[in-house]
């Protein structure tokens, strides 16, 4: 199966899986999914999981100066490479194949401007994105929410100083993960992650699997008429089981 043909199937396929349960899934492959740390947060929590390929750039917007500060201005003073490298941005998302999603790593004093507003929003919203994810600060949330834009950021900040963006397809640091062009994302209200290729081709097959181990295990764990020690010897004769059918997928069947 060609590479853009498998991402597409992954997206689809793990759009209503929990990224815990994306987690798990990779734990039992022997591999691990990266994430970013609690410090950023599902800030549109009643919106399903964040599933797309990343498109990453860098944005400093809490830098005090006195030029103009919107990049549509920018010309006005000789700032056409800050204009043209957003909206060089906007194009590439409109010309991708697979849902993207905007990965902006706030630069500078990342907690004083506001990265993304409603206005951004739609924006990425009519180019094709499905969601965005910044380290950096939110605004407008409730008019970003009626969007339908999910997003990651850090927190809630008012407002901002002039746009500079830079780093277009460069890696990006969200919360101590790192991120690049073409990364597939996963992320909820429990936290954002990147799908490690390795486990493409076995990942939504296990996630069935560990669905399956989870909810025996829990019966296990809630029952009252057996000890601990028993309790710990039956999870452990059920992780060598499933561990054992999750070993046993065929990475060359279809996804």
């Amino acid at each position: 199966m060609e590479r853009e043909e498998l991402k597409r199937r992954l997206i689809e396929r793990l759009a209503d899986s929990s990224s815990a349960l994306v987690c798990n899934a990779y734990d039992f492959m022997g591999l691990h999914a990266p994430c970013a740390d609690w410090n950023v947060k599902y800030l549109t929590p009643e919106f399903p999981p964040l599933v797309g390929e990343a498109i990453t750039i860098k944005l400093d917007c809490s830098t005090p100066d006195d030029e103009i500060r919107y990049e549509w201005d920018a010309g006005e003073k000789e700032k056409a490479p800050v204009k043209n490298l957003y909206y060089e941005m906007i194009s590439r998302i409109e010309k991708a194949s697979l849902p993207q999603v905007v990965v902006i790593e706030s630069v500078g004093d990342y907690k004083t401007g506001a990265v993304i507003g409603d206005g951004m929003a739609k924006t990425f919203l009519a180019a094709g994105a499905v969601g965005c994810v910044t380290n950096g600060a939110v605004r407008d949330i409730q008019d970003v929410k009626k969007t339908g834009l999910k997003t990651f950021g850090g927190g809630f900040v008012v407002n901002h100083y002039s746009l500079r963006w830079s780093g277009l397809g460069e890696p990006v640091n969200i919360g101590g993960l790192e991120i690049r062009t073409g990364d597939l994302i996963h992320g909820d209200g429990d936290g954002l992650i990147t799908l490690p290729e390795a486990g493409w081709n076995k990942v939504v097959r296990a996630c069935r699997y560990v669905m399956d181990f989870e909810k025996q295990a829990h019966v296990i764990l809630r029952r009252t008429e057996i000890s601990a020690c028993e309790k710990e010897k039956a999870l452990g004769a059920l992780s060598a089981q499933y561990g054992a059918y999750i070993a046993a997928i065929d990475s060359a069947d279809e996804v």
